[in-house]
């Protein structure tokens, strides 16, 4: 069976799980540790120290856009990636879009705003010990706002943020334009991609208001929620 080395509440392990859910294959979520993580251990799993991966016995496969191409060249039924030139390009740049822009929003909304880091880094660190569980609403924060300073999203305030948020939902639901999936046709990764980073955000108090105002945009993540949602958990160690 396949192992999923994740972080539960990271949308590209959801993307991941998602993925596989979709078409049908067995696996087992495997939580990475934050001690793990961060003393390096985990880089025997996969040297970037990034979640997800992706492990068949002594094959490993890393990144969330890399899997879903393994996945779909070793499992293509269904398939999520169109063969088609101009939608498979299509479907790379929405993918591309979720990954590169939208998750520094997620990332931006759960933990730089202080009321939603609080419960974002409860859930990240719910299976960790208390001495963990202690510090790392100290340090978890302080860690993802280096980060969003340094990509630039954090320096900009929590309103201009939500502002900016819903221009991209505005896109979004102009991209959908009455359709049920993003290309049309059917379910692809785009749509996969895309849900995972505003269903990560949609745990923000200001993500969800913005969300429940554009009712095309919730249909749609409500629709792609249960075409991908897994039948039962994964077991998780």
């Amino acid at each position: 069976m396949l192992t999923l080395y994740q972080f539960e509440i990271s949308p590209f392990c959801d993307k991941v799980r998602r993925i596989l859910n979709v078409k049908r294959v067995p696996y087992q979520a495997r939580e990475v540790g934050l001690i793990e993580w961060q003393m390096g251990a985990y880089r025997k799993i996969n040297p970037t120290n990034k979640v997800p991966a992706l492990v068949d016995g002594g094959r490993i496969v890393c990144d969330s856009t890399d899997i879903a191409y393994d996945l779909e060249r070793r499992y293509p039924d269904p398939p999520l990636i169109p063969r088609e030139p101009r939608d498979r390009a299509l479907v790379h740049v929405l993918e591309d879009w979720a990954d590169e822009s939208l998750y520094f929003f997620e990332m931006r909304l759960r933990f730089g705003i202080a009321r939603n880091a609080a419960q974002t880094v409860a859930k990240l660190v719910a299976r960790e010990n208390a001495v963990i569980q202690a510090l790392a609403p100290w340090l978890v924060p302080r860690a993802i706002r280096s980060q969003a300073d340094a990509q630039g999203i954090g320096r900009k305030s929590d309103a201009q943020v939500v502002t900016e948020f819903g221009r991209h939902l505005d896109a979004l639901a102009g991209l959908l334009g009455g359709r049920e999936y993003l290309l049309g046709g059917g379910l692809t990764l785009a749509d996969i991609a895309v849900f995972s980073q505003l269903a990560a955000a949609r745990d923000t108090r200001e993500a969800a208001g913005e969300i429940a105002l554009r009712r095309e945009v919730e249909a749609w993540l409500e629709r792609v929620d249960a075409a991908t949602r897994a039948a039962a958990a994964p077991s998780a160690s």
